[in-house]
C-alpha cells in the first residue's frame, strides 16, 4: 500500500486513535536486538509524510537509534464506544489502528508553531497541578521520516476499510 496514496485516510485513523488512547507506542531495537516500545503522548503527523514528537523525557529511545534508526509507531483506537458500536454492526466503522514505519531523525529546538500545537492538546487541563509538572517547558522534538505502513486488521469487520 502506498503511503503518499492513504496518508489522508492515515492521519485521520491517527488522530482518532490518538485522541481515544492518549499515547502513541513508538516502538525501536536496543543494541543486542530486543524491542523497546515508548507511550509517546505529543506525537504529530504533518502533510509531508513525516512526523515529530516531543522528546523531553524518554532516554531509551536516543540511545536506542544511535545503532538502529528505525522505529514502528502504532495507534490503536480503544475507545468504548468505538468497539460497542463495532461490535453491535459485526463491522468496524472507521480504521481500529495503523502502523507506521520510518526513519529517526535528529534533535532539534521546537518551533514555535509546534509549541503552540501541543499547548492546544493540553488546554483542557492547564488548571491543574500534573498539567504545570509534566508539560510545561517541552521544547525539543525529533523528526521521523515516515517509509510506509500497514493497517491494523481484523479479519472479516473490516473489508470494506483501506
Amino acid at each position: 500500500m502506498d503511503l503518499k496514496e492513504h496518508w489522508p485516510e492515515i492521519k485521520k485513523t491517527f488522530k482518532t486513535c490518538l485522541a481515544s488512547s492518549k499515547y502513541c507506542s513508538v516502538a525501536t531495537v536496543d543494541t543486542e536486538g530486543r524491542p523497546h516500545i515508548t507511550p509517546i503522548g505529543f506525537i504529530f503527523l504533518k502533510d509531508n509524510q513525516t512526523a515529530y514528537y516531543f522528546e523531553e523525557y524518554t532516554k531509551t529511545i536516543p540511545q536506542n537509534i544511535k545503532n538502529n534508526n528505525n522505529v514502528c509507531l502504532m495507534v490503536a483506537n480503544s475507545g468504548f464506544s468505538y468497539w460497542f458500536k463495532s461490535l453491535y454492526k459485526g463491522r468496524f466503522v472507521s480504521a481500529p489502528g495503523v502502523r507506521l514505519y520510518g526513519k529517526m531523525g535528529k534533535r532539534r529546538k521546537a518551533l514555535p508553531e509546534e509549541i503552540e500545537q501541543y499547548k492546544n492538546k493540553i488546554k483542557s487541563s492547564r488548571r491543574f497541578k500534573g498539567n504545570k509538572l509534566l508539560w510545561q517547558g517541552l521544547e525539543t522534538v525529533r523528526e521521523i521520516e515516515l517509509t510506509s505502513f500497514k493497517p491494523v486488521k481484523y479479519p472479516k469487520m473490516m473489508e470494506h476499510l483501506w
